[in-house]
């Protein structure tokens, strides 16, 4: 619901200051209910990944943060 209650200000906002404004919503949980995590690992090692690879794709997977960037700043 937080989502919900800025974008709501975002409108508002750019209605008070009549200025133009995209708003562009991604669902990332989405897509990532939908992978087999265990299959993906399985299929890495089956092509012959190493190790560390495999570690780095979890890694990456796993432990990411998501940054916007707003007129050239990470937000």
């Amino acid at each position: 619901m937080d989502g919900v209650g800025a974008v709501n200000e975002i409108i508002d906002l750019s209605r008070k200051s009549k200025k133009e404004c995209l708003i562009f919503k991604v669902d990332f949980e989405k897509a990532y209910d939908l992978v087999s995590w265990s299959f993906l690992d399985y299929m890495l090692r089956r092509l012959s990944f190493r190790v560390i690879w495999r570690s780095w794709i979890r890694a990456y997977v796993f432990s990411g943060s998501l940054f916007v960037l707003v007129n050239g700043s990470p937000m």
